[in-house]
Order: C-alpha cells, then structure tokens, then sequence
C-alpha cells in the first residue's frame, strides 16, 4: 500500500498549518497533540488553541496513515526544531510516552 504522504515533506506541511493557525496572542495557550490511531495504523496531529477563560479549540494539522513509529519521531523532530510547542501524546504505551517525553525536552 503506497503511503499517501512523504516523510520529507510531511514535517514542513505541518509547519505551515502550524504557521496558519498561530497568532501569539497574549494570555492564550498553544500545544500539539500526537493520538495514536490503532486501525490504520497511524497517527494524527492537532494543533490546540486555548484562550485564557474560554474553551480550547482543536485544529487538525496532519493524518498519517500507515505510520512507523520511528517515522512519527522524525516528523516530530523536525517540526520541534521550529516551534517549541508542548507535546501532548494520547493511545501511546507508557514506555513510548517516557521516550518521547525525553527526547523532546
């Protein structure tokens, strides 16, 4: 099955998502979610808004089907190297969550 996205350009792709959704305003709170998504195999990306006092708003940035996980970790990599955004990993097992914690300090 050929993958539907590129692992070259995926990390740039959500950069400019990232980039769209951004605003830096004062008093708001921005995060990344990485949900396992167990059947395709793959991953999603959310970009999360949060404004002081009101509810947080959940961006989709990225689908990546049919995913490795070492693949994931080198999209990530890339994309923390231009924004520095916390990390919020869901559906992982504790031992892929305390790697990751440690690599993207």
């Amino acid at each position: 099955m050929d993958k539907a996205w590129n692992k070259e350009t995926e990390s740039d792709k959500i950069c400019e998502r990232i980039k769209r959704n951004f605003t830096n305003r004062w008093r708001t709170r921005y995060w990344v979610s990485v949900v396992y998504y167990e059947p395709e195999h793959g991953y999603n990306l959310f970009f999360n808004i949060q404004p002081r006092n009101t509810y947080s708003r959940s961006v989709p940035i990225a689908r990546l089907a049919d995913c490795e996980y070492s693949e994931l970790l080198d999209i990530i990599t890339k994309v923390r190297k231009t924004y520095q955004f916390t990390l919020n990993y869901l559906n992982f097992t504790d031992d892929q969550v305390r790697e990751m914690r440690r690599m993207f300090r």
